[in-house]
Formats: C-alpha cells, structure tokens, sequence
C-alpha cells in the first residue's frame, strides 16, 4: 500500500498521520514530511499518529529515528502517537522504543 499523509496544526501542535506502509521505497516521502513539519510548521510538538500504518520495516524506523534526532536538534518535541501494538513491539525488538517518545 502506497504512503499517504495529512498534516493538521492545532495551537502549538503539529499532528502528521502517515497511512500506508512505511519501508525502504517510501521512507524518504515520510522523511520529508516530518522534516517539514518540524522545519515550518512553527510548533513545538510534532506528533507522528501512527494509526493507520500497516506495515513498517527497518527502514521506516531509521527514518523514524533520523526524524526525532533531526526535532530534537531543532528543540522540537517529535513524538509517535496511536501506536498499535504490534508497531510497538516493532520498537522494542529493534532498540528503540527508549529513544523514540511514545505517547
């Protein structure tokens, strides 16, 4: 399935929901989502609503973790919302769920 995304600023609270399936062919797409986001969306909170991701590979956590270190240096809180839980064990086995907020 195709990555889709939609972008909606609330106050000081930037929410990017990413549909679809994040690996290797798609990352750079929702990299570059989450960059702008944090780059110009002028808030202090990016959230990344996880919901309706179907899949989610190597690759899509790299982007992931490129994205909150790339928030972080900007002083830009960038957090993963509506986890599911097979997305969080996902985190887990891979290392990183300490290094990612999840809300």
């Amino acid at each position: 399935m195709r990555v889709t995304h939609a972008t909606v600023v609330e106050g000081d609270v930037c929410t990017v929901r990413i549909a679809g399936d994040v690996d290797m062919s798609e990352v750079e797409a929702v990299a570059a989502w989450l960059r702008a986001a944090v780059d110009t969306s002028g808030c202090d909170v990016v959230e990344v609503d996880l919901a309706d991701t179907g899949f989610l590979d190597s690759m899509g956590i790299a982007g992931l973790v490129r994205a909150h270190d790339h928030a972080r240096e900007r002083g830009v809180r960038l957090r993963c919302v509506n986890v599911q839980p097979w997305v969080l064990r996902v985190f887990q086995v891979a290392g990183v769920a300490d290094h990612l907020d999840i809300g």
